[in-house]
């Protein structure tokens, strides 16, 4: 798919805000502290990527017909996801399971779209900011890979009621 450089800034964008919305809504499901406080920071995360990449954007704005067209091989696949995350996003009885799914499924689109477009860079400081960018993705989806995990083992920690006596049973007394 051929797309102009200002699409592929607000293409990430958008993604990067449908991202922490993901996370903010995961986090606001979750009734284990530890848990969402990584969501949150995946949230904070997603925040600092799009301000990063409004920076390079406004760097490199083309003048007014779109500038230079280039090829992306996975923005047809980044596309669907976004479009994925932002209907996750608005199901109000959307499962737990299902939010990470897809976001691990986002984090790794969105790593492939960073290591692609840092070979459009102008710069070598663009295109190190760009792989940085891919390898946060990678990390963030590990993140998320082990706290699904987390989940499927332990199904009955995101119950409210299961929780809650959970922590009235623990002792720290040692």
């Amino acid at each position: 798919m051929e797309v102009t450089e200002k699409e592929i800034f607000e293409i990430a964008i958008n993604s990067e805000i449908k991202a922490k919305e993901a996370y903010e809504k995961l986090a606001s499901m979750t009734k284990s502290d530890i848990i969402r406080d990584e969501l949150l920071f995946l949230a904070n995360e997603e925040e600092k990527h799009r301000q990063i990449i409004e920076k390079i954007a406004k760097k490199y704005e083309a003048p007014e017909g779109g500038g230079k067209k280039v090829k992306l091989e996975v923005l047809g696949e980044f596309k669907v996801i976004a479009e994925k995350m932002s209907e996750i996003i608005k199901k109000p009885d959307v499962n737990i399971d299902e939010i990470y799914e897809v976001a691990m499924e986002a984090e790794l689109v969105s790593e492939k779209l960073y290591k692609e477009l840092s070979k459009y860079a102008a710069t070598e400081s663009a295109k190190t900011l760009l792989e940085m960018l891919a390898d946060m993705e990678r990390n963030h989806y590990n993140i998320l890979k082990k706290q699904y995990e987390y989940i499927i083992r332990y199904p009955d920690i995101y119950k409210e009621e299961f929780y809650d006596q959970l922590m009235k049973d623990i002792n720290f007394n040692f």
